[in-house]
């Protein structure tokens, strides 16, 4: 059903024509609604957005985008009166986080909404290029610069832009990477701007040189407050002097480490062109969002690490395998780890008995074998028998779980096997999971026996819990 729209009295006060002095305004309302609900959808396209029907719109002066109610698991919010329930489709209910999500999406719409229909100040035309979606993660970091009241353009916003613009380009016939340094407070580190200091917008991109200046990993470009490229920063160097940070740490790959730690205090935010042709935005200590085939999801790794260390139950396991996914996923590399609840139950019905690393030092491959034989990589079962996962190093930790098959682990920590190929009934899966690859079947399998993380080619990592998918990072 259609909900109908009535032209309200103009509200008296406002200079300049208002939506409401159009002879018709319902396709302006429509309009929005529908940027609205395409837009929550893109960042959430697991859940479920449905419009109230039991409410009857009401005369507004603009979007009076609000969120109505937020019970954990849907999210009630408002706009032009109508009000509309999203409904979580994951394994978890809404955060703190998703709730600030969707209020940047409200406020993005009210304030162009604002500009266009209320003349009261001058229009700020930047609202209206690039994605919408840039905008969106722009207000979630910086909500004052979308307000009624903000009168500067956010420099997220532009610094997205001119990543966007970077990636199109090529250096010596390779891919660009790069990357800026937003600095919030005021910042003791490193020198004044200089007062012929160049604007870092997408204006600059077109000096050639300037993408051999900085490569976003070792080094970044400094913008201050106003915009201005002040500087080249070591970001090891750089996050090493910021001795103010504190907070709890949350695992990021280690490529980004230094990043990550140089948003936890001072209001700092960096962005990134990686390699991999992904914009990467590290805030509050945490890469908080990511760019990624064809569009921005928003990570939120804080609340997705303490649900798979609630699901493990030793932090020191759970920290362990996460850290080793992250850094899988930002190499491309493809990685299945289990942790099973009750080894002698995952035994014979999810992992062969053959690729159970036994502690017999005598057990090995029959003899008469051939080297190519599957059953011939037990003889490679000593390089970990006896092992602990957090005694191994990260980068063995990362070789072992590289290997085709999976990587189980009980919950202590005890090495069970490695390069497993898990067994699995496919004709008990739901029908959702039907067209997934093996490595997702084999991890939704698995998750009945414990938890699962899976790690796909593209980067992309998913948690498994109780027969489910529970998360993406």
């Amino acid at each position: 059903m259609r909900p109908s729209f009535h032209r309200a009295a103009a509200p008296q006060g406002l200079p300049g024509p208002h939506l409401t002095a159009l002879r018709d305004p319902r396709p302006i309302v429509e309009l929005f609604l529908g940027v609205f609900r395409r837009d929550v959808l893109g960042f959430y396209p697991q859940c479920r957005l449905e419009l109230d029907l039991e409410m009857e719109p009401r005369h507004t002066n603009g979007p009076e985008f609000h969120v109505a109610e937020h019970d954990g698991q849907s999210l009630a919010v408002e706009i032009f009166g109508l009000r509309h329930i999203l409904t979580s489709g994951r394994g978890h209910g809404f955060s703190r986080n998703d709730l600030r999500l969707v209020n940047a999406v409200g406020a993005v719409a009210g304030l162009r909404y604002h500009h266009l229909f209320q003349m009261a100040h001058a229009p700020r035309l930047e609202l209206f290029r690039g994605g919408s979606e840039d905008h969106y993660v722009a207000a979630y970091i910086e909500p004052e610069f979308y307000t009624p009241k903000g009168t500067e353009p956010s420099r997220i916003a532009s610094t997205v832009q001119t990543l966007r613009t970077a990636a199109l380009s090529t250096y010596e016939n390779r891919r660009v990477s790069t990357g800026a340094l937003l600095i919030g407070d005021d910042c003791k580190s490193g020198p004044k701007t200089a007062t012929d200091a160049l604007p870092y917008g997408v204006e600059l991109t077109s000096l050639k040189s300037i993408h051999r200046l900085c490569d976003g990993r070792r080094t970044l470009f400094r913008v201050d407050r106003q915009g201005r490229l002040a500087e080249i920063v070591d970001i090891e160097r750089f996050a090493a002097e910021m001795t103010d940070a504190d907070g709890p740490e949350v695992p990021c790959s280690q490529a980004y480490v230094a990043h990550a730690r140089a948003t936890r205090s001072g209001g700092h935010v960096c962005l990134v062109l990686s390699p991999n042709q992904e914009i990467k935005l590290f805030a509050g200590g945490v890469q908080a969002f990511v760019f990624a085939h064809g569009r921005w999801r928003m990570l939120d790794p804080a609340t997705k690490f303490a649900m798979w260390c609630e699901a493990v139950g030793n932090p020191e396991v759970a920290t362990s395998l996460f850290q080793a996914a992250l850094d899988l996923a930002e190499s491309r590399q493809g990685g299945l780890f289990v942790v099973v609840d009750h080894p002698q139950d995952a035994v014979g019905r999810l992992i062969s008995p053959h690729d159970i690393i036994e502690d017999d030092t005598e057990v090995g491959p029959p003899p008469e074998l051939m080297p190519g034989d599957p059953l011939a990589k037990r003889a490679l079962h000593y390089l970990a028998r006896g092992r602990r996962l957090v005694d191994l190093d990260p980068a063995v930790l990362e070789s072992l779980a590289g290997l085709d098959g999976a990587l189980v682990v009980d919950r202590p920590g005890r090495l069970l096997a490695f390069g497993a190929i898990l067994r699995h009934d496919a004709s008990s899966l739901p029908t959702t999971f039907a067209a997934e690859g093996a490595r997702t079947t084999a991890a939704l399998v698995a998750s009945r026996f414990g938890p699962v993380l899976k790690v796909s080619e593209d980067g992309i990592i998913s948690c498994f819990l109780d027969g489910s998918k529970a998360w993406d990072l």
